[in-house]
């Protein structure tokens, strides 16, 4: 072997560990290189994401627009698309109280959101109270600005035959664990088409809550999640405890999720980790096959469930259960009947005394300081409101000018 050879595979001989090693390096470094490259380059905010497919998730969750959707419907079909784009875990606060919000703020959009209610606004001397939620707030401010005052002569009695609470005009109670439905529903006139009152709770239902529902004395539907607070909240309402005994028996019945509405409508689960005993499940009117869903820290919510979705479940199930108008017996139906006729006379008398007392109001003399007068009684009283003011004032220039 010539000697420049046997130099060569000497130095290629001891060189080749530390030549494969330099090449693994090399190849880490690249890949790592790569790595870095390819996730800032794809790397998505939450916000750049939920942007992406806001719009979609909404029209989904609304019926292409055509009912009111909770935030949370939103959420769910939104989040799996989301955290899968980013990477990132979005938590329901965020997406529901900043991103959806502010996207729909950011584009000037007029969706049917539901958020839920921070408190309520309060009228003084109409008692009109306001849920500080997204439509409750769209109703009143649309009501302020179609007000008119009406003709007091144009103020007919109404038909409707009176009632209170539950007799003869609703047959059942529609729980739901969640608020925020009551819009959706009220779009459909669920409630008025069914003849249910419609009833919402945060959570475990408070005494006064049950104290309501015992003293209704009307079957009551319960729409919960499944989860188990879902089954504790149907529980509650079967069965008296340490805060509340029931007096009498409730019929309550149960319309809550099941796995069978969770496979026909493809619900897709979330992780929640199982506290509740599967003695206390069951005693909750789990079944077992409910409770070996729940031991694997599974849940599936309501506001999985798009709105339209929602309705067609409730009517489902309130149908299955055999929920029908009401109709009273024929005595009340009598009395109703002999009451609109008797309605609709005096409106007619009131129609054709309306353009005298009309004239009679214009012929009527002003104070001579109408404004000085007002101030001065709200002076005297200042809890009235300057209606009533003026109101006590036309009754004593009434009573002085008869005629």
């Amino acid at each position: 072997m010539a000697l420049d050879t046997a130099i060569v595979e000497l130095v290629i001989g001891v060189t080749k560990p530390w030549a494969k090693q330099r090449k693994a390096e090399e190849r880490k470094v690249s890949a790592e290189f790569r790595r870095r490259y390819i996730f800032h380059r794809s790397r998505v905010t939450l916000k750049e994401a939920a942007a992406e497919i806001m719009e979609w998730a909404y029209l989904k969750a609304s019926a292409q627009d055509s009912l009111p959707a909770h935030a949370r419907q939103v959420f769910y079909p939104a989040r799996p698309l989301i955290e899968e784009r980013t990477g990132k875990l979005l938590k329901d606060n965020y997406f529901t109280q900043t991103l959806l919000p502010d996207y729909i703020e950011d584009n000037n959009l007029d969706w049917d959101v539901v958020f839920d209610a921070r408190g309520q606004f309060t009228e003084p001397h109409t008692g009109t109270r306001v849920p500080l939620g997204t439509l409750a707030v769209r109703g009143y401010l649309a009501d302020i600005e179609d007000h008119e005052v009406s003709d007091p002569a144009a103020m007919a009695i109404p038909s409707a035959y009176p009632t209170k609470g539950p007799a003869n005009r609703y047959g059942r109670v529609l729980v739901l664990e969640k608020e925020g439905f009551d819009e959706i529903l009220a779009a459909t006139d669920l409630g008025n088409r069914f003849d249910v009152a419609v009833a919402s709770t945060k959570g475990l239902s408070v005494t006064a809550y049950r104290r309501l529902i015992e003293q209704l004395g009307v079957p009551v539907y319960v729409l919960h999640d499944f989860d188990q607070a879902g089954f504790s909240i149907l529980g509650t309402l079967r069965r008296s405890t340490r805060r509340y005994r029931f007096k009498r028996q409730v019929e309550v019945i149960d319309l809550g999720l099941t796995l069978d509405d969770i496979e026909h409508y493809k619900l897709k689960f979330e992780t929640q980790e199982l506290t509740h005993k599967p003695t206390t499940l069951r005693r909750n009117g789990a079944t077992d096959a409910d409770i070996a869903f729940l031991q694997k820290n599974q849940r599936v919510e309501l506001n999985a469930l798009s709105s339209d979705q929602l309705i067609e479940l409730i009517e489902k199930k309130l149908t299955e259960n055999g929920v029908e108008k009401v109709i009273p017996d024929l005595q009340v139906l009598a009395a109703a009947y002999r009451r609109a006729c008797q309605v609709t006379l005096l409106n007619r008398v009131i129609a054709a005394a309306g353009e005298k007392t009309r004239v009679q109001a214009a012929a009527m003399i002003l104070p001579d300081d109408l404004a000085g007068e007002v101030r001065a009684r709200l002076k005297l009283n200042p809890k009235i409101p300057w209606d009533k003011a003026v109101a006590d004032m036309a009754i004593e220039g009434v009573d002085k000018d008869p005629s």
